[in-house]
């Protein structure tokens, strides 16, 4: 799954002024064999805005609040496609976006999937600089979103800078791996009940979980990572996001905290010796707990303290001091 990040023949075709065929393709209302776009084929610039789901919409609403502000006196697009209560979810969400000053908020509900790039649902996203995705069943938000016109157009706001956010289930879909598993079944065992389907791929090499420590998930964060090493498990709580800037970083908002399991030194687990029954083993993962202000680093897989990260700084500037003396 992993492919290469730095998409510079792209970029500088783009910087050229001449852009790909397939875009170009859309435009004209050609374009019948379309690949799925997926945000890892390219640098990317924008911001991603995870949330745990159960976030606060009553009181000091402090990441919705943090959000809004990102957003400004830009265009939100609030998505409902998880939902079976969409219109309802709408309201909600429109009321309290409109109350923390968001001016410009439209709403994106889908049904069924619609792979023309005629799709009449693109007006909606026509000049947005955010969207936003609302609970309800991650599968919903792939299978009727994953590889359609819409989807492309979400994954152009995001490298052109833009915001895409996701509660609960929208959360899970940004991912490049979603979980999905019966919450009755035992997570702690070999072959336990839960499947590792793809997600929109947008947070790179990350499988998402949320409401996490309200329903006991890090079990089955666990196994998904045991089974794929390379990518980092990163369980979020209610009332609680992360911040993802330009693929590189995420800080931690809200009440409760984040999760990060690393698999990368992984020295055993018998996940792969069919074993089924038999209680999950795994070594050598690293296990990161962070609260709010805290950070992660994706590319060296290390967590970030503002304190820790100045008294580095510091200390790294009196090495030079001396090295010059």
């Amino acid at each position: 799954m992993a492919e290469n990040r730095n998409g510079h023949k792209k970029a500088a075709s783009q910087k050229n002024g001449q852009k790909p065929a397939q875009k170009n393709a859309h435009k004209n209302g050609q374009g019948e064999k379309r690949e799925p776009n997926r945000a890892r084929h390219s640098s990317a610039v924008g911001t991603l805005f995870v949330i745990g789901g159960g976030e606060d919409r009553q009181e000091m609403k402090v990441i919705l609040r943090n959000l809004a502000e990102r957003i400004g006196s830009g265009k939100l697009v609030v998505s409902t496609l998880a939902s079976e209560y969409g219109d309802e979810v709408w309201e909600d969400y429109h009321r309290i976006f409109a109350s923390l000053g968001v001016k410009h908020i439209k709403h994106l509900g889908m049904d069924d999937r619609e792979e023309s790039v005629k799709d009449h649902r693109l007006d909606v996203l026509a000049g947005a600089t955010a969207v936003f995705f609302t609970g309800g069943d991650q599968l919903k938000i792939t299978t009727r979103l994953g590889g359609t016109a819409l989807s492309d157009r979400i994954v152009e706001i995001y490298k052109q800078g833009g915001i895409i956010a996701g509660t609960s289930a929208g959360a899970t879909a940004l991912g490049d791996v979603m979980l999905v598993g019966s919450l009755g079944e035992r997570m702690d065992k070999v072959g336990s009940a839960f499947q590792m389907i793809p997600g929109l791929g947008l947070a790179r090499d990350l499988i998402i979980d949320q409401h996490f420590s309200e329903r006991g998930r890090i079990r089955r964060l666990l196994g998904a990572v045991a089974q794929n090493p390379r990518m980092v498990g990163v369980g979020i709580d209610e009332d609680t996001a992360i911040v993802i800037e330009k693929d590189k970083q995420f800080q931690t908002l809200g009440s409760g905290a984040v999760y990060v399991v690393d698999g990368h030194d992984l020295s055993h687990t018998n996940i792969s010796e069919h074993a089924l029954g038999r209680a999950m083993s795994i070594f050598d993962v690293k296990l990161h707990v962070l609260s709010s202000g805290d950070g992660y680093d994706l590319k060296s897989r290390q967590p970030l303290h503002p304190q820790v990260e100045k008294a580095k700084t510091k200390m790294g500037r009196q090495i030079r001091i001396e090295k010059a003396a």
